[in-house]
């Protein structure tokens, strides 16, 4: 039940975000940092082994952790790939849930579960950040 809170916490806070560019290493950075401002601990391109690695993971900082939540840019990956590694990632014992970052509502899986594992999914919207002239 903890990793399904944090996910929608993680989630609250990619939607309220301004995101100045949509490519999937820009995300990834904004969200580190959006999340690091927060209080999470945070863990880029965490090993999963076998030359897997999860873009990001974020914790509640110790002695509170007791679900890590892995999050995953969907800005341009095809589905069925995207399954794939989200089935794959679900699999590790260090994540407990997992957010899927998309740039529309199309383009990000709708199960509510990957392998037993909590998915939330994150609409990342461009918005201009400072000034605009």
């Amino acid at each position: 039940m903890h990793a399904d809170l944090l996910a929608q916490r993680v989630v609250d806070l990619i939607e309220g975000a301004a995101f100045p560019h949509l490519d999937a290493t820009s995300v990834i950075s904004v969200i580190a940092l959006l999340l690091a401002g927060a209080g999470f601990v945070t863990v880029r391109d965490y090993a999963l082994g076998a030359g897997d690695h999860l873009p990001l993971l974020v914790a509640e900082p110790f002695p509170r952790v007791e679900a890590s939540i892995g999050i995953v840019p969907a800005i341009s990956a095809d589905h069925e790939a995207l399954s794939t590694r989200l089935a794959r990632y679900a699999q590790h014992p260090a994540v407990d849930g997992l957010v899927v970052v998309g740039a529309t509502a199309g383009n990000v899986p709708m199960p509510r579960t990957v392998g037993g594992v909590p998915l939330r999914a994150a609409i990342a919207t461009l918005r201009p950040v400072g000034p605009t002239h």
